[in-house]
């Protein structure tokens, strides 16, 4: 299906006859089914940014979980709830009381002898701070889901660990795990949020190894990059403290991403990997960091984009014969306040590229950090 609105809206259409489907099968399987086809198109919806129909159908797929008695897809929905309430938590509150008053008129859902009365149950918000909050609580009950799956079943290498009915996939937990760990993050708990990370990390690891080929290795390979990618950067981004681990995470991602075919992800990880040169300490250094570089050009123009060759604040080139740059006043005689090489290349997230210590420069005399050229 292409990646465009009308290819959205038909998936939306098309996810939306599977549930009927699923529902005409009727029973547990036919929830399963069903949880699964409101997922997709919720993640559709998000897509086509109409948070309140996609905080509909992820509150479906939550019920439909919860009536099959399947720890897998009830994990899944909780996430998928939980990414529609960091984007739209009054959307996904209000989508939760509509569901939770189906459900008392309806009657409380069946189990198949499996039991979830307690698991998935978010205690809505009724404050503002609260319902910043919201998302943080469907990924808390997600992970609570898999830790009280996994202590029942007695463990992940028990006979059962193939059921997931009763132990949710590698997957499915490591998403759990990397919602939550990201939105602690975001909010201050640092250190849990990055220990959340590195538990979806390991659990990754091993889901990449048992995948099938296909499809769903491919998936699963580009999730693990991505995630090693972001848990690098967060963990350069403390100094000292996190950049030997950081940059191990970053390498290993960059490694990874040479398995998938998504030039987007490649680009990012060669992005933050080159960006490491001119650290103190030295992690990248300048030859590496222009072979990154020129590997990372070679992606943009795979994407139909010229790369900068001077930095356009000072008008320099990049890349000096003698593998530096000029120490001149811009430059504030070699080494930002960050400690950086000034005369380092940095790219930013937008692909421009300058001068570190002409960036840094340039973002001392301006209220925000947009960039110079696009203002992104």
């Amino acid at each position: 299906m292409p990646c465009t609105r009308v290819g959205f809206l038909a998936a939306v259409e098309k996810y939306k006859e599977a549930a009927s489907v699923a529902d005409l099968i009727g029973g547990a399987e036919g929830a399963v089914r069903r949880t699964d086809a409101d997922q997709a198109q919720s993640n559709c919806l998000i897509r086509l940014g109409n948070m309140a129909a996609a905080a509909r159908a992820a509150c479906s797929s939550l019920r439909a979980a919860r009536a099959a008695g399947h720890r897998t897809a009830l994990v899944s929905a909780l996430s998928i709830c939980g990414n529609v309430a960091t984007r739209a938590p009054d959307e996904m509150a209000k989508a939760e009381r509509e569901s939770r008053e189906h459900e008392r008129l309806g009657g409380s859902p069946s189990y198949g002898g499996l039991d979830l009365s307690q698991d998935g149950w978010v205690s809505l918000p009724t404050t503002p701070a609260a319902l910043s909050r919201l998302s943080l609580a469907y990924y808390e009950a997600a992970v609570a889901t898999c830790d009280s799956a996994l202590t029942t079943a007695g463990g992940r290498e028990s006979p059962a660990a193939d059921d997931q009915r009763r132990v949710p996939s590698l997957r499915v937990e490591a998403n759990a795990r990397i919602g939550l760990g990201k939105g602690l993050y975001v909010l201050g708990e640092r250190q849990r949020g990055l220990e959340l990370l590195r538990q979806a990390v390991a659990l990754l690891r091993p889901a990449v190894r048992k995948a099938a080929p296909g499809y769903d290795a491919l998936q699963e390979k580009q999730l693990l990059a991505d995630l090693l990618c972001d848990l690098g950067r967060m963990l350069v981004s403390q100094g000292a403290n996190g950049m030997a681990e950081g940059e191990a995470c970053l390498r290993e991602a960059l490694k990874r991403s040479e398995d998938t075919d998504n030039v987007m992800l490649k680009q990012t990880i060669l992005r933050r990997v080159a960006n490491m040169s001119g650290r103190p300490g030295q992690p990248v250094g300048p030859a590496e960091a222009a072979a990154l570089r020129s590997r990372l050009n070679a992606l943009y123009a795979q994407t139909g984009r010229n790369h900068d060759t001077s930095c356009t604040i000072c008008l320099e080139p990049l890349e000096q014969p003698d593998g530096g740059a000029d120490q001149d006043a811009t430059r504030d005689g070699g080494v930002t306040p960050e400690g950086y090489t000034n005369s380092a290349v940095f790219v930013l997230n937008c692909g421009h590229q300058f001068h570190r210590g002409c960036l840094f420069t340039w973002w001392r005399t301006r209220l925000d950090r947009k960039c110079p050229l696009c203002k992104k």
